[in-house]
């Protein structure tokens, strides 16, 4: 049984940051790279379980007319128990808050996962891996 997943805006450190990107097989970035990340990004959101971190999402953008989803990543023992879902709605939620309605959201999704962010209203560019939400569709 999985315990209860519980997102939050915020929370995450390089050190957490650097966990994550690791649990799921990404290139190593250094703390001082992690915390660059973690300063620019618009919107941090957080997944917890049973108080360890299992998830993270960023969002960047100028706040009204654009944003870029990025570092959407969930523990590989959590990942498809709804914490995925759990972090981009939140992170979307914040986003939505702020962005016009023709503002146009994008990601770079991992291959293979894009039927997961097409849940979300994101669609496959003519770029390769690059996804798109519009919200005036």
């Amino acid at each position: 049984m999985v315990a209860a997943i519980d997102v939050k805006a915020g929370g995450l450190t390089p050190e957490g940051y650097q966990e994550i990107a690791d649990a799921v097989g990404w290139d190593h970035r250094s703390v001082t790279q992690a915390r660059q990340l973690i300063i620019n990004a618009r919107h941090i959101v957080t997944a917890w379980s049973a108080g360890d971190l299992v998830g993270m999402g960023r969002a960047s953008g100028t706040g009204s007319h654009y944003a870029h989803l990025s570092d959407i990543a969930i523990t590989p023992s959590l990942q498809r128990h709804g914490a995925g879902g759990a972090v981009m709605g939140h992170l979307l939620k914040l986003v939505d808050r702020e962005i016009r309605e023709d503002a146009t959201v994008t990601l770079h999704a991992t291959p293979g996962t894009e039927a997961f962010y097409e849940r979300f209203g994101f669609k496959p560019s003519a770029t390769p891996f690059l996804m798109t939400r519009s919200r005036s569709e």
